[in-house]
């Protein structure tokens, strides 16, 4: 297992990478929640995790699926924000990038990632999995939004 941590700009997003070739999210993560999966152009995503607070996604499981996972074209996945600050709301992308390398496995899996904003003030309202191939970063996808329970409405 790889450990990776990331911060940069006020997100910061921590991923455990392991290997599966299995298709249902299943471990530790019990008492997080399952939100849309994403699938479109040979790629698929699911994902579930426990939202703790206006300003973090915690015990986030990510299984990421290549159709073809011998071409260059590596299913690439990105955690996304919709962030409010100072009355101001952007769509941030997560510094990390979860990506099935060329192989046989079609399916990787990332447990006990965090996503969290944390500059004074900022508050993470919703947040989705973008995905796409490494060829075609232009043909982008990506899961439904899933609203923070914490945020103000």
């Amino acid at each position: 297992m790889k450990l990776k941590g990331y911060v940069n700009k006020g997100v910061a997003v921590a991923a455990a990478t392991l290997i599966t070739s299995a298709t249902l999210l299943t471990g530790p993560a019990a008492g997080a929640t399952q939100f849309p999966s994403g699938d479109a152009y040979g790629f698929s995503v699911d994902w579930s995790g426990q939202w703790v607070n206006v300003q973090r996604l915690d015990e986030i499981t990510l299984q990421l699926c290549d159709a073809s996972p011998g071409d260059k074209n590596k299913a690439t996945a990105r955690l996304q924000g919709y962030v409010f600050l100072n009355g101001t709301a952007k769509v941030k992308t997560a510094p990390t990038v979860f990506q099935v390398p060329i192989g046989d496995r079609k399916c990787w899996a990332w447990r006990d990632v965090f996503l969290t904003y944390f500059q004074d003030g900022e508050r993470l309202d919703y947040a989705r999995v973008a995905f796409y191939g490494s060829e075609e970063p232009s043909r982008m996808s990506a899961t439904r939004w899933v609203r923070n329970p914490f945020a103000a409405p």
